[in-house]
């Protein structure tokens, strides 16, 4: 008597250069953990240590693996990562962010992997990352670019087939943002009446704080009557906070500028603030962005990749050309003076968020496209 179909196997191994906080490792472990709950054999690898996104992970019941491994150069990456994927062989490989990807399809293919797939997160032109890149696209079953213009230029840069690339936007957690009780004037160290301006993410080049900060100072000369109202806050931590702390000193700005690191309650001060400014000089799908967008509050951001298909300039948010520290000073000092605008900007881009940007939706395309490549 037949006993009906027998389950396909859904072993997922899911590697990530590293668990700290960051837009590219939350969405990783959102992903993981939606896919776990619809039915995925999920276990994650860290090719460096078990950051502090490894207890939201194991909460879920996923096995978390960390290989301590070094930077880009450090190949003992690849020979840790096959000796886990031997211990607990997998049916897909689905890699997040350049040096698991590179790792990822190496160890992958001399396992013996049957599908890999390698998420792009940002479209990075620096030859040290695209050549790696091009010479081992052939082991990639399929590429996930976080957005259309990402996934366009990777696949430019690299000269990879159109129906190797598929999109899928990040979500947003929008219950959890609506829960969040706005943080209290004088949690953010501001007065009631001041002008909150944030600035969330990393101390990198690539996020380019010292821009944000150079537009804050041009903003108060430009819009006097702010001088003594406007605060910015540098929500994050990095390499570049010497030098941002450094410049703050010079520019006398200590009383309006504040570096209080990483906060745990980020949404909580995005439903407090006044604007968020994103000077980066380039961007897969910022979360920084959907986060703001879906806590109602405006975006001042700069004209990269990802960041353009979340704000349409003057409906969803304000949009300006990357360096450009005089248009960024006059976006933002026309957000805070024009509040009506800000809040009608806001207001669309909520309406974008909730129609296009749900994790459930995120997480089902990721369920479809590796149940097809089975």
């Amino acid at each position: 008597m037949s006993l009906g179909p027998v389950p396909q196997s859904r072993r997922l191994t899911m590697v990530i250069t590293e668990l700290d906080v960051g837009g590219a490792e939350k969405a990783f472990v959102r992903v993981a953990i939606g896919l776990q709950n619809l039915g995925w054999d999920v276990r994650v690898v860290s090719l460096r240590d078990a950051g502090p996104l490894t207890t939201l992970l194991e909460a879920a019941n996923i096995e978390v693996s960390a290989l301590q491994a070094g930077g880009l150069l450090d190949v003992r990456a690849i020979w840790r990562l096959r000796r886990e994927l031997l211990r607990k062989p997998a049916d897909v490989l689905l890699t997040f962010l350049h040096q698991a990807n590179l790792v990822g399809r190496i160890a992958g293919r001399l396992t013996g992997v049957r599908r890999i797939v390698c998420g792009i997160r940002v479209a990075d032109r620096r030859l040290v990352v695209s050549l790696p890149e091009w010479l081992t696209k052939g082991m990639v079953h399929r590429y996930v670019a976080v957005s259309q213009s990402v996934g366009d230029l990777h696949r430019s840069i690299c000269q990879i087939d159109v129906d190797r690339m598929v999109t899928i936007p990040n979500g947003v957690d929008l219950e959890a943002i609506d829960a969040a009780v706005p943080a209290t004037r004088s949690e953010m160290g501001c007065g009631p009446d001041d002008q909150i301006i944030l600035c969330v993410g990393r101390f990198s080049r690539q996020k380019a704080p010292l821009d944000a900060l150079e537009a804050f100072h041009l903003m108060l000369s430009s819009f006097p009557e702010l001088k003594l109202r406007a605060r910015l806050l540098f929500i994050g931590e990095g390499e570049l906070r010497p030098e941002l702390q450094r410049r703050v000193d010079e520019l006398g700005l200590h009383h309006s500028v504040q570096l209080p690191g990483w906060r745990p309650d980020v949404w909580r001060l995005m439903k407090s603030a006044n604007a968020l400014v994103l000077a980066s000089h380039w961007e897969g799908l910022p979360n920084v962005i959907l986060e703001a967008q879906a806590a109602g509050l405006p975006v001042v951001a700069t004209a990269v990749d990802g960041s353009q298909e979340l704000i349409r300039d003057q409906l969803t948010g304000r949009l300006v050309p990357r360096g450009d520290i005089n248009a960024m000073a006059n976006a933002l000092g026309e957000i805070l003076q024009n509040t009506a605008a800000a809040s009608q900007m806001s207001r669309t881009a909520r309406s974008h968020v909730e129609e296009h940007h749900q994790w459930s939706t995120c997480i089902n395309q990721y369920d479809e496209l590796l149940t097809k490549l089975l």
